[in-house]
């Protein structure tokens, strides 16, 4: 009988792309749960892009992964990912909102909006406070940080010496 193959020892490299993407898994699904939740849309804005939302979790996913990747200290890096990913997914949903969904120099329909003067009336300060208060963008914040605490956790856990 032959003796059984260990697997080869695994890339810590790795640890924070795992993360990362387990960070967007968990970010999906927890504001799944607050829209059911809090019944409200993530995006209250029906003018703006369905790319919004995922290019705020995209810049936050890169910011987690960065963070994640060079921390040496576990709480200062957790409290970096925190008001990283909070001020970026922040400023991706300004970005994103000052951008229009539909080009200038073609009809769109708007729906509601008819009652608007501009479809684009509200300035990048009311954008930026609407965000900054969200329950959703706080929440990915926190989850950005306990993605950091995990991934230095996992790195000082003892290796399985075989």
């Amino acid at each position: 009988m032959a003796t059984p193959q260990l697997p080869p020892p695994s890339n810590p490299a790795m640890l924070p792309v795992l993360a990362t993407v387990t960070y967007v898994a968990a970010v999906v699904a927890l504001w799944g749960i607050l829209s059911v939740a809090l019944n409200r849309d993530v995006i209250p804005f029906a003018l703006q892009s369905p790319l919004l939302g995922p290019s705020m979790v995209a810049v936050a996913a890169v910011i987690t992964w960065l963070v994640a990747w060079r921390a040496r200290r576990p709480v200062l890096g957790a409290v970096v990912a925190l008001v990283a990913s909070w001020l970026g997914m922040i400023l991706a949903a300004v970005i994103g909102f000052t951008v229009p969904a539909c080009p200038e120099a073609q009809d769109c329909y708007y729906g509601f909006a008819d009652s608007l003067t501009s479809p684009f009336d509200l300035d990048s300060v009311d954008i930026f406070l609407h965000f900054a208060l969200s329950p959703f963008v706080a929440g990915a914040a926190v989850l950005a940080a306990f993605a950091v605490l995990a991934v230095a956790a996992l790195r000082r856990a003892p290796q399985d010496s075989r």
